[in-house]
């Protein structure tokens, strides 16, 4: 598990350097059709948001509505929830964190 996230994390890095930084550097004047393979983020700054979008990443943008201009775009409003069948809690062991099992 440990080499298979090192892997994922390289992964992320080299997609990043090839494809989003150079956008982030000379954005496009229209935004880019978002790559559907990637995961995205959440950002609470509107600035970088909208550097995410024409850069093609799929963006969520969380703020309270009144600091959302009117001139703003909004798909869909959502309410955001926190499932209550998470473990927050690492598993421990002898008092050794055990994130995942070891193979």
């Amino acid at each position: 598990a440990q080499l298979q996230h090192k892997i994922l994390d390289i992964y992320t890095l080299l997609e990043y350097i090839e494809y989003v930084y150079p956008l982030l550097l000379n954005p496009l004047s229209c935004p880019l059709q978002a790559n559907s393979t990637w995961m995205g983020c959440f950002v609470r700054a509107t600035e970088v948001c909208k550097a995410l979008y024409f850069a093609g990443v799929p963006v969520w943008l969380i703020c309270s509505k009144e600091y959302i201009p009117l001139t703003m775009n909004i798909v869909c409003l959502v309410r955001l929830t926190y499932p209550d069948s998470i473990v927050r809690s690492m598993y421990m062991e002898n008092g050794v964190a055990k994130p995942f099992p070891s193979i």
